[in-house]
């Protein structure tokens, strides 16, 4: 995206340990490293990442239900002189009226801003001590050097001296506007929603270790036993998985693990204006029995903003890969498994590792019908057959298709030496399938 800087963070829901934490900031053209602790300390205005919170605040205090509705036409609504907007308006017709639900789905401000102007506009006040209760204005200190640069959420409360509240604060503070809340107490909240309403300050540290015995043990502090009613978690959970399978989300909607979560994309705040986009996606996963909550924010990314296209590609890429790793820890799980719905692609090489692995998996497969060490592979019609591949001495085998490992064993005890560049399997090899080889001779193979 050649975005100026990112972040991405992984909890797991129980514990409240991060399982994975990355920050990256933009050193140079194409090169990016290890920077400002954006997680922990990246002070923005979250845009409709903020919108759950607002829902469950809306939805708590009983000012809103799921189905109430608000007209939103074009998409946009002045409001005090100021016109709000929806992400997308210049798409719209006219939408007429929006549930808040498909609001949610389609993160309307208009529909979230009449909403909190419907249960609020005469008393702010009680919509902002509803984000305190949730436990989002405290001050939390982390177990991360960070060197003084950890940020606290900046949330705004009428009558305050020192940050004037205004005639349009309250709309623009219900699509995540208006206030700041650093990407991890962003996490927090959703992994809050995730853990049945139970919000968790995240936590790294373990345990202190000294020649090997544990010293001191730490867990998770819990910082809200119960963010709301079993009736509003239930309704805000129900949303979430729609806003991946029917709204914004779509993007992360994946067939191996079911999402939740909501999308964000939001202006910057740039000198007394706007300019640039920060765009996250926050959500959880498996979206019925959650075992991990994820984080992902993109500063300034070149390209049409999307919370959805950008964040949440990255966050559907994090949760595929996670749960394909924890499906592969425990192999002889039933066929039942989503994951075993799909007939894969299988990698090129050794016949005894591949039966090996298949059968463990429980995948069907047909074996030569002669004795062979090495073999391709080929999957059609939901079936992978075994295909003998015949290897002579001398003379260079084709390891395309292969992986790293059985390419260069094979190769190397043809007396070869191997260079290789690239990961996954074999897509190129420097010296064509058939030549006549000289012992000692150097063979490129590139991996994709």
């Amino acid at each position: 995206m050649k975005a100026e800087s990112g972040c991405a963070i992984v909890m797991e829901v129980e514990t409240g340990e991060i399982k994975a934490l990355v920050n990256l900031d933009r050193i140079s053209d194409g090169t990016y490293g290890e920077g400002n602790p954006n997680a922990f300390s990246y002070m923005s205005e979250p845009g409709s990442t903020f919108k759950a919170i607002s829902l469950m605040v809306a939805l708590e205090d009983g000012v809103i239900t799921p189905q109430d509705s608000f007209y939103v036409g074009t998409g946009q609504f002045q409001y005090n002189n100021k016109i709000i907007k929806d992400h997308d308006w210049r798409k719209y017709k006219d939408k007429g009226y929006l549930t808040v639900t498909e609001g949610m789905y389609m993160s309307s401000n208009v529909v979230l801003a009449k909403m909190i102007l419907k249960g609020y506009e005469k008393n702010p006040k009680k919509y902002v001590e509803g984000i305190y209760k949730l436990g989002l204005g405290k001050k939390l200190t982390w177990d991360v050097p960070l060197k003084g640069r950890e940020g606290i959420a900046s949330i705004r409360f009428p009558n305050d001296p020192h940050n004037p509240w205004s005639k349009t604060t309250l709309a623009w503070m219900s699509f995540g506007y208006e206030t700041q809340i650093p990407p991890i107490y962003i996490l927090m909240f959703y992994n809050g929603i995730a853990n049945n309403g139970k919000m968790i300050k995240p936590f790294i540290t373990k345990a202190f270790l000294q020649n090997g015995s544990t010293k001191e043990e730490f867990e998770a502090e819990v910082l809200n036993k119960s963010l709301c009613s079993k009736r509003t978690l239930k309704q805000v959970q129900e949303i979430l998985r729609g806003v991946v399978t029917n709204g914004t989300g779509k993007a992360v909607n994946s067939n191996l693990v079911n999402i939740s979560g909501k999308t964000g994309t939001a202006m910057i705040a740039t000198r007394g204006g706007y300019e640039g986009y920060y765009v996250s996606f926050c959500g959880y996963f498996p979206s019925d029995k959650p075992k991990y909550t994820c984080f992902v924010g993109v500063r300034h990314p070149q390209g049409s903003p999307s919370g959805g296209l950008m964040a949440g590609t990255v966050f559907k890429e994090i949760a595929e890969a996670i749960t394909i790793r924890d499906i592969a820890r425990n192999p002889l799980k039933p066929q039942t498994d989503t994951i075993n719905i799909f007939t894969p692609k299988v990698k090129n090489g050794r016949l005894d590792n591949t039966e090996f692995v298949l059968s463990k998996l429980g995948q069907k497969f047909v074996s030569p019908d002669i004795v062979a060490e090495w073999i391709d592979t080929r999957t059609t019609n939901n079936q992978i057959s075994l295909i003998p591949h015949k290897i002579q001495e001398s003379i260079m085998p084709n390891v395309i298709g292969m992986g790293a490992k059985d390419a260069i064993y094979l190769l190397e005890n043809m007396n070869l030496n191997v260079k290789l560049s690239g990961a996954g399997k074999v897509i190129e090899q420097s010296v064509p399938e058939g030549s006549r080889l000289v012992k000692g001779t150097t063979v490129t193979i590139i991996l994709n």
